[in-house]
């Protein structure tokens, strides 16, 4: 009986991650930042998948509506210590497009799921509430929002990006 509850649980947990994404784009043209996703309005979350060709670090700015600041997520896997780190954050937006150095959210918002890295992939998994109520976060709404990628071939936060930029897409395409 209790094998069964143990792995009635197991299940329970591995239903909660998605596996196959309805939903995925490049956010880049040379193809390094790969953007997997689902949204589950129901619930009022979506999950996110960044399969990112990058050593280090990766990063997912989500822009605010009025563009003055921007929703955070860094994260990645580190092969020295054999775990996965994330960080939800937020930054000012500047004109440019640029922003200013992000900060650590005082309410975190996102689920960590997994991260790994398989050469030459740094894959970061997360998932979080479409909408969180927190003044450091974007709401997630529909329509085209401006996203901004980045990574680094360090896992250090404080290296710069190796490579960066800017897309615009509908995380919520109904």
């Amino acid at each position: 009986m209790k094998l069964l509850i143990a792995f009635s649980c197991l299940l329970a947990v591995s239903a909660a991650q998605t596996t196959n994404y309805p939903y995925s784009a490049y956010l880049d043209s040379d193809g390094y930042f790969l953007l997997k996703w689902d949204v589950r309005p129901s619930v009022g979350d979506i999950e996110m998948q960044f399969v990112v060709n990058a050593t280090g670090w990766v990063s997912l700015l989500i822009a605010s509506e009025d563009g003055s600041y921007a929703d955070v997520i860094f994260g990645g896997y580190n092969e020295e210590t054999t775990y996965g780190y994330y960080a939800d954050m937020h930054c000012g937006l500047l004109e440019g497009p640029s922003h200013t150095a992000p900060v650590n959210d005082e309410s975190p918002d996102l689920v960590f799921q997994s991260a790994t890295y398989e050469k030459p992939y740094t894959t970061l998994t997360v998932k979080r509430s479409i909408y969180t109520g927190d003044k450091d976060d974007v709401a997630i709404r529909a329509g085209p929002l401006l996203l901004g990628w980045s990574f680094s071939d360090m896992d250090t936060s404080t290296v710069p990006h190796t490579n960066a930029g800017f897309a615009t897409l509908a995380l919520i395409p109904f």
